[in-house]
């Protein structure tokens, strides 16, 4: 049985690490700035459409 608890942990700890690696390369290749203010990396059409959900100052 001890096996078996260490075998899944060290499973999850495995796909943990992987997991964020992923993350980590998908955030740092991402082209333009998709969050923040007045969302740089949307098209101008959109950010108008939806300016009155989040409003002018964000």
């Amino acid at each position: 049985m001890p096996y078996l608890w260490r075998f899944g942990m060290v499973l999850l700890v495995v796909c943990l690490l992987a997991s964020m690696v992923i993350a980590v390369v998908r955030l740092s290749s991402t082209p333009e700035e998709i969050i923040g203010a007045r969302f740089h990396g949307l098209a101008p059409a959109f950010v108008e459409s939806h300016m009155k959900e989040y409003g002018p100052n964000r």
